[in-house]
């Protein structure tokens, strides 16, 4: 009796499954549209590195597709609105890896997808020298130091300041060839009498930062609407350029970007605000 369930049992299923796999195979169903076959793989062309620009190939397929779309990826992340051939590099992309997938398409064909990926994305230029520094504070300072020390190393590292002049700068615990200070608003004048209360400053190996400049930007800064975040990177940028011997520079022409080295805290005599060093200051 049992042996006589089972065959019942199996038969019953059998059963019950044959109608499904009727369906999948049945002749009323459209045949799959054959896929479109790459005959060469995508490339990514260009010099991988910050300031320039990849351009992805497609690749080769049979039959030749109508339409060809591109996504680009940084560590397999997509990135917002690359979705073009053309990829200018950003300053995120340096130190990660780019993807580009490529979807190929044409009528009455199945598309098909291929991607390539570049290695490591690089500074502008290579190391050309390094500069150890400390941070440090003077007098009573109303804000994270520890926030501060970090911000400044974001700038020193971020591929449009003075690294893509080839200049890596590296915090340590003592010593180093510059002291970045974060200092009260009183005791900036006393590194040196060209220094005020009011501003930031450079005196030898000092570069201080005023931290009521750091905790509020500038009044001029503030009318532009521009960020407390990029009035940081242009201080410091500013304070360090002098440091690397670098003088005040001036607007060059309305509406340009203002070099870093203009006194933009002040104003910037119809050029834009700008927190970065120019190509021309990089090249000079």
């Amino acid at each position: 009796m049992t042996r006589l369930l089972g065959l019942v049992l199996a038969l019953c299923c059998l059963v019950t499954a044959a109608p499904a796999t009727a369906a999948v195979a049945g002749p009323e169903d459209p045949e799959q549209p054959p896929t479109l076959v790459q005959v060469e793989a995508p490339s990514i062309t260009g010099v991988r590195r910050f300031g320039q620009t990849l351009v992805a190939e497609p690749g080769r397929w049979e039959p030749a597709p109508a339409t060809v779309r591109y996504r680009w990826f940084r560590d397999g992340l997509a990135l917002v609105g690359a979705t073009t051939r053309r990829h200018p590099i950003l300053p995120g992309d340096v130190g990660h890896r780019l993807t580009v997938r490529v979807t190929v398409a044409r009528p009455e064909w199945t598309s098909a997808i291929a991607s390539v990926t570049t290695g490591a994305i690089l500074h502008r230029v290579d190391v050309r020298r390094v500069v150890r520094y400390t941070v440090r504070t003077k007098g009573v300072v109303r804000a994270n130091v520890a926030t501060f020390a970090r911000l400044a190393q974001e700038t020193y590292d971020d591929p449009r300041g003075w690294r893509a002049r080839g200049v890596r700068f590296v915090r340590v615990r003592s010593g180093g060839t510059l002291t970045l200070w974060l200092a009260a608003a009183a005791q900036v004048p006393g590194f040196s009498s060209v220094c005020s209360s009011q501003w930031s400053c450079r005196v030898g190996r000092n570069v201080v930062i005023n931290v009521e400049r750091w905790k509020h930007a500038s009044p001029a800064w503030n009318r532009a609407g521009r960020s407390l975040r990029d009035y940081r990177h242009m201080v410091v940028n500013h304070e360090t350029g002098h440091w690397l011997g670098k003088g005040h520079a001036s607007c060059p022409r309305r509406g340009a970007l203002a070099p870093v080295m203009m006194q933009q805290s002040k104003g910037t005599a119809g050029c834009r605000l700008n927190p970065w060093p120019t190509l021309r200051e990089l090249r000079r």
